[in-house]
């Protein structure tokens, strides 16, 4: 039973396997035929904030029916939609993505610069200030900065590893960090 979903083949091991072709989850009630479509991030967000599990087979046999009462029969049909996005919202995501990935790649660029340069240029101040929203807090990108322009008496500088740390911060959040970082 191998379906081929974009850059997936077979069925999805967990939810965050359904980023891979940028998934919706519709849910199909087979009593009331009510149809509701999940945005998939919602859904991870959700299945988070309950410390549920991220199992794709789990969750299909979780979901429920919002229109049938409670104590009914939650007879459902759980199915991912590939590429269920709208051309907006993938536009969006897919903007977002390039301009984190470019302002990883001004950062990386400044700390192999920053032990025979100055490294302190708007460039670079405009890409810590494109990463603060991918990020809880700019512990990271203070630090990301104290490392670039203090440390000039050394032949190494922490830049990299400071820059490493983002990338994994990114990571961790589940952001789409290009492989050439991680």
């Amino acid at each position: 039973m191998f379906r081929h979903y974009g850059r997936m083949v077979g069925d999805p091991k967990t939810l965050y396997d359904l980023r891979k072709v940028e998934a919706s989850v519709r849910v199909t009630c087979r009593s009331c035929k009510a149809v509701k479509v999940h945005d998939l991030e919602e859904l991870i967000a959700s299945r988070t904030f309950r410390r549920a599990t991220m199992d794709w087979r789990t969750t299909q046999h979780e979901m429920i029916c919002a229109r049938c009462p409670v104590g009914t029969d939650g007879d459902v049909k759980v199915e991912l939609i590939p590429f269920g996005r709208n051309e907006r919202e993938m536009r969006e995501q897919r903007g977002r993505t390039l301009v984190m990935n470019l302002a990883l790649s001004v950062l990386r660029d400044a700390a192999q610069r920053a032990s025979r340069d100055d490294v302190a240029t708007p460039a670079v101040r405009l890409a810590l200030r494109v990463l603060r929203p991918f990020l809880a807090d700019r512990a990271l990108l203070v630090t990301f900065w104290t490392e670039i322009t203090e440390r000039k008496d050394r032949a190494f500088n922490h830049g990299h590893q400071a820059h490493r740390w983002i990338v994994t911060e990114l990571v961790k959040r589940g952001h789409a960090v290009w492989a050439e970082f991680r």
